[in-house]
């Protein structure tokens, strides 16, 4: 064992030198180019300005990531996913790009005033570990923080007369401290109470089950808090400072202005809708800005997770929502219900009859006029008459699923002609490629604009696309498994696309790996696809290592065209591809009760096509896979010994375990996701006891022959490390080939981890399978 170490440490060492010569077209893309990357911020659009002639976008320097905790969100208001990063603008004309905010601090959510005077953000800059709203002064170059008001929220938005911002604010009866302690501390099943210290000085924390009495007994099992989306709805004016408070100590997610100005209509989480469910239930509100009125337009409605799925009219009389969810998306059952703001009665407009296959849903969106209102349906395009109250199917592209509608705005769905045709996203469920298609909207016909064998719905972010206000122009996100992604900018007809950034010049350097579909029969009989990412210098008839990145439950083929395939940072498989490595992303549906055997029957058919066409070596085989892909990992290697080393992130091998984690503030995550969730088993660990153990690796880790890296971030919120502690401790006590990397202060995705640690990771990755699968091809 200790030669092993020793030998695993020499490669690790050597993976971090420099290319000897940089810019050879086979080189390994060095890690530190691999992570001295800037990537768009995720969960914030890209917007135009209301000339026309800039876009505010937020990039972010993956060398100041930060690992996701709540309880920094809580006490300071800056996400994890706003750490490092900047507010840029680029001129659509010149391409000129320029940094706004220099690196310091946080900052995120760029909004351009209406009027085109400022573009406000939300940021920590001034060092009092708050984030607050800025603004920058368009025609001084000048940023000027608006109010000392701490802010704790995603999002802003400007008040139609480009005087007044809106943004949710720190309740005003709380402190910054007073806020974490009742975000944390807060749980359904949760009660810590100064009285139930029994000794002076004792440090315990005391949990309780709250248990209603009587034949409606009800049970509080909540996957996480809803506390999170706690605050004051609020409007800082520009010119004065001022703050005014419209809705105060309130849960909201989505605000969103009326067109006239005159009301705030906003989603409110109330209540996890039964135990064991993900599914949240939510208020639909109005507040008035002049009288700060609230009425509640809709109660327990079932929303997506972010409760964002709705829209105004055109005049701001009536408001549009489509319904969503797991539980939704379960039964088959999903429609769009208009709300009246004089009669407050929601109305059915849709009444879809049949069920079918939900996605996440995406926002109604109006006309112009306020008569029709259009939504997406199993991949379809629907148009739905308000009069009428009736939905008709407008238009199903053959072979493609429209994924997204191009808005103009936050209501208005984009048409460059006038009203006669749109834009929509889609994807080819055969060749996976994104593409843009016009579709003339009064008699549905469709024609392909772009499609390219490129991604552009790759970011993470809810709206991939901006559209100019005053002219036929959008702005577009775009990358490929070569290329890494950068905004593009282009007319209403796709014609002659131009790129607007260069966000990471370094990787131009490097010739990066290929890509190629291929498809297969699971043991099932069910067609599969998979993404092949061929090493760089690939030559035909010859065979190669490969390692197959796993997560049950997915369509991975669908990310053949993301720069890396499987994510960025430590995920990059460029990083292996470049190396010598092919990589394949398999599909791997999953079926209720049987999450374990599902990766068998559909994974290893793939890897038997990988080999069947010539390009992978049986004898060098690895897998690899992070969070339930982790789980995918030890499912995979304790019912075949194909694979020489295996790599799991950390995952669990313990489904009986994972049900009973809890975090410090009493939240139990896994239940949700065991009994109907991700890796659904159908029940309790009472009511399907069997399927538990049946589908935990833990209870099969004797049959393991196959080489194991463990990694695990020591403060893992969401997939608990005593999880990983359990796999290496049994196959250390079985005697099996095992090391365990736990890396400490560091949270569940390596992707917010710290610089140092993600440098650790990749060479490791790299160390171990070399040392295991580098060996002459037969």
């Amino acid at each position: 064992m200790k030669t092993c170490r020793r030998s695993l440490l020499s490669l690790a060492l050597a993976v971090l030198l420099p290319a000897c010569v940089r810019g050879q077209q086979t080189a390994p893309l060095p890690i530190g180019d691999l992570l001295d990357m800037r990537e768009f911020g995720v969960f914030t659009p890209v917007q135009f300005s209301p000339d026309g002639q800039w876009v505010a976008y937020t990039a972010r320097d993956n060398r100041k990531s930060s690992r996701y905790e709540i309880s920094e969100y809580a006490r300071n208001g800056v996400p994890s996913y706003a750490n490092g990063t900047d507010i840029w603008i680029v001129n659509t004309v010149t391409h000129v790009a320029r940094n706004l905010t220099g690196g310091e601090g946080a900052n995120w959510c760029p909004a351009w005033s209406p009027d085109g005077r400022y573009l406000a953000f939300l940021s920590d800059r001034d060092n009092s570990k708050q984030a607050k709203v800025w603004v920058w002064k368009a025609t001084t170059k000048v940023l000027r923080k608006l109010s000392d008001v701490p802010v704790r929220a995603s999002k802003i938005e400007w008040m139609p007369n480009s005087e007044e911002v809106l943004t949710t604010i720190l309740p005003e009866n709380l402190t910054a401290e007073g806020f974490a302690k009742r975000v944390l501390s807060s749980g359904s099943s949760t009660r810590e109470h100064q009285e139930d210290r029994l000794v002076e000085g004792s440090t315990v924390t005391i949990y309780k089950s709250i248990v209603q009495q009587g034949d409606d007994k009800e049970v509080n099992s909540d996957p996480w808090s809803l506390e999170g989306y706690l605050g004051d709805l609020a409007l800082v004016d520009v010119a004065t400072s001022s703050v005014r408070r419209l809705v105060r100590d309130i849960r909201v997610s989505k605000f969103v202005v009326s067109p006239s100005g005159a009301d705030v209509a906003y989603s409110s989480p109330s209540r996890f809708e039964k135990p064991g469910s993900q599914q949240i239930l939510w208020d639909l509100c109005v507040v008035s800005i002049s009288s700060h009125q609230v009425r509640v337009l809709a109660s327990n409605v079932r929303f997506d997770y972010d409760g964002a799925s709705f829209t105004w009219s055109p005049d701001s009389s009536r408001l549009a929502y489509l319904t969503g969810g797991p539980l939704e998306t379960k039964i088959g059952t999903s429609d769009c219900y208009l709300v009246d703001l004089k009669a407050g009665i929601a109305r059915n407009v849709t009444m879809f009859a049949q069920q079918g296959l939900l996605y996440k849903q995406r926002s109604p969106l109006w006309d112009a006029d306020g008569q029709f209102i259009y939504v997406i349906r199993d991949g379809s395009i629907w148009k739905t008459n308000v009069r009428q109250g009736k939905a008709h199917e407008l238009v199903t592209i053959a072979r493609h699923r429209v994924v997204e509608l191009v808005a103009q705005g936050k209501n208005q769905l984009w048409s460059p002609d006038g009203g006669r045709s749109t834009v929509v996203l889609t994807l080819d469920s055969e060749t996976k490629e994104s593409g843009f298609y016009r579709v003339e909207l009064e008699n549905g016909e469709a024609e392909k604009l772009l499609e390219n064998r490129q991604c552009y719905t790759c970011v993470n972010t809810d709206e991939h696309t901006s559209s100019s206000p005053n002219d036929k122009r959008i702005v577009y996100f775009s990358q490929d498994a070569q290329h890494h992604d950068d905004l593009w900018h282009a007319d209403s007809g796709f014609r002659n696309p131009v790129r607007l950034t260069r966000l990471n010049p370094q990787f131009d350097e490097y010739k990066m790996g290929a890509v190629r579909l291929i498809d297969w029969l699971s043991d099932d009989g069910e067609r599969l696809h998979g993404a092949l990412l061929l090493p760089v210098g690939y030559q035909e008839g010859k065979r190669y290592p490969l390692i197959v990145w796993v997560y049950g439950g997915s369509s991975l083929s669908n990310l053949l065209d993301e720069f890396g395939l499987a994510g960025s940072g430590p995920f990059n498989m460029q990083l292996l591809a470049t190396r010598g490595y092919a990589v394949l992303l398999p599909d791997s549906p999953g079926h209720v009760g049987t999450p374990m055997f599902d990766i068998s029957k559909t994974v290893l058919p793939g890897v038997n096509k990988a080999i069947e066409i010539g390009i992978a070596d049986a004898d060098r085989l690895g897998v690899m896979g992070h969070s339930n892909g982790g789980y995918s990992t030890l499912a995979l290697i304790v019912q075949t010994k194909r694979f020489k080393a295996a790599i799991e992130i950390n995952g669990m091998g313990d489904l009986v375990g994972d049900y009973g984690e809890m975090d410090e503030a009493g939240i139990a995550f896994a239940t949700s996701n065991l009994e109907h969730g991700q890796d659904a088993l159908g029940g309790t660990p009472w009511e399907t006891r069997e399927r538990y153990i049946e589908n935990s690796p833990i209870f099969f880790l004797d049959r393991i022959e196959t080489p194991l890296l463990i990694v695990h971030g020591g403060d893992d919120t969401t997939v608990p490390p005593f999880l990983g502690d359990e796999i290496f401790v049994a196959l250390r006590r079985l005697g099996k080939e095992v090391e365990y990397a736990k890396y400490k202060g560091e949270g569940h995705s390596p992707i917010y981890w710290s610089y140092a640690n993600q440098v650790d990771l990749c060479s490791r990755i790299i160390a171990w399978f070399d040392h295991y699968l580098k060996m002459p091809a037969h």
